[in-house]
């Protein structure tokens, strides 16, 4: 870290890659003329072959580590999840980021394999394991971040618990769809798709939350992202369409009066995709814009793009000598929800997914590019303020019974559905510091 930065109490984000093991992804396709040529884990380094007839070799060095294919989903999350799980129940805001080509691994990494999580469910459910906070009988070698860290919360928990505070847990899943600038959707994956929006702070609002008080709660969390849009694609038989993004958010009423709420966001980008050529994702023999899937993956590279855009903006940003908030980086529902990592004090981590295989050359050395340009994201982390209780139940009160007048009236168009939502998050406010001082 710079001096500089030091001083000025900025941090880089911690920044990652995982390589995909050999023989695990789809084959045909061409082999590119840039391969990785050596990695080295501890250095944190990628090297790859340039191609196109060029000898020279590209180093990418801007991860703290590379998890090798051998690489278990436990060591990862040891690694990179862990310790920001414990700054997140510290009070902390947190981004956890999976970016990557398409098939990649970045679902695996953030929850299993595919049918995993529902798998666990069903094997919950049947031999009645769960009803602690233990993850006995639930957790599997395959298993990944977001089951993984609502098991250690419960656990964190237990230690506040002990120490006089009040506390309680939620967990909410949605995913994210944009065919254009003017539909971006989020749909609540535990609700039946209803569609929620982003507040004025960022968060949000109208999603269904689940509290979590057992493991499984945490397992009923999870299984939710089985319900995500999936299609198969030539270079990935379950291919997320959607951004999805899990949250799980920690109250706590400590012994002085005072609440701290504080949220961690874990973001399982869809994937980049290619259009033309032999590796391409889709049929080239047809126009991308001729299928759903392939207008799933152009809106996909859109909101990478934009993202791209935004964290070079936030990064140059952070270094002014007196930044400001910078909203022109947060058009996209996606980079709102970011927007603590972009201009605010949410701490950030990310994992670079990438493939060894032959084909995807290109695709890698596109993949180490953009985590590069991630990785120059610096955070100005801090805790989330303690508030006192009296007064954010009492503003709490007043927001819900405005919202809900204002539907009352009625409102038209689109505006109804947003004014509904915000009933729903105000309601669960209240429900939510009301039932923390009713705790023993």
């Amino acid at each position: 870290m710079k001096a500089t930065e030091a001083a000025t109490g900025l941090t880089p984000m911690a920044a990652f890659v995982r390589v995909k093991p050999l023989g695990v992804e789809p084959g045909g396709g061409t082999a590119s003329s840039k391969r990785i040529t050596g990695m080295d884990a501890t250095a944190g380094t990628i090297e790859m072959e340039a191609g196109h007839g060029r000898s020279s070799t590209k180093s990418f060095d801007f991860a703290k580590e590379v998890f090798g294919p051998e690489s278990t989903q436990q060591q990862v999350y040891d690694t990179i999840a862990a310790p920001l799980i414990t700054q997140f129940v510290q009070g902390y805001d947190v981004d956890l980021i999976s970016y990557g080509q398409t098939g990649a691994g970045k679902t695996f990494t953030m929850f299993g394999p595919p049918n995993s999580m529902a798998e666990a469910a069903a094997a919950q459910n049947k031999s009645g394991a769960g009803k602690g906070v233990s993850g006995d009988g639930i957790l599997r070698l395959e298993h990944g971040f977001v089951l993984r860290s609502g098991l250690d919360c419960l656990a964190a928990m237990q230690e506040l618990r002990a120490r006089g505070c009040k506390v309680v847990l939620h967990g909410s899943m949605i995913e994210m769809s944009i065919m254009s600038f003017q539909e971006q959707n989020c749909m609540d994956l535990l609700k039946d798709y209803t569609v929620c929006f982003v507040d004025d702070e960022f968060h949000l609002q109208g999603t269904e939350h689940i509290e979590l008080e057992c493991a499984a709660d945490v397992v009923q969390l999870a299984a939710a992202v089985e319900t995500r849009l999936t299609r198969g694609t030539k270079m990935n038989d379950t291919s997320s369409r959607s951004h999805c993004v899990a949250t799980l958010k920690l109250t706590v009423l400590e012994g002085g009066g005072a609440v701290r709420t504080s949220r961690l966001q874990f973001f399982d980008l869809m994937g980049s995709e290619r259009f033309v050529g032999q590796n391409a994702a889709h049929d080239s023999a047809h126009s991308s814009t001729s299928t759903q899937g392939g207008w799933e993956g152009i809106f996909s590279n859109l909101s990478l793009m934009c993202l791209y855009s935004c964290i070079e903006l936030a990064a140059k940003n952070r270094r002014k000598k007196n930044p400001k908030p910078d909203k022109s980086m947060i058009g996209m529902l996606l980079t709102k929800l970011l927007a603590g990592s972009l201009m605010g004090s949410a701490l950030t981590g990310m994992i670079t997914c990438i493939s060894q295989s032959p084909r995807n050359g290109d695709e890698t050395y596109s993949s180490l590019g953009y985590g590069t340009t991630m990785s120059k994201l610096l955070n100005r982390g801090k805790p989330q303020p303690a508030k006192p209780f009296e007064k954010l139940l009492g503003l709490a009160q007043k927001k819900h019974a405005e919202a809900a007048a204002v539907v009352a009236r009625g409102v038209t168009g689109k505006y109804q559905a947003a004014r509904e939502a915000q009933v729903k998050a105000y309601a669960h406010d209240v429900s939510v510091l009301e039932g923390l001082a009713e705790k023993n």
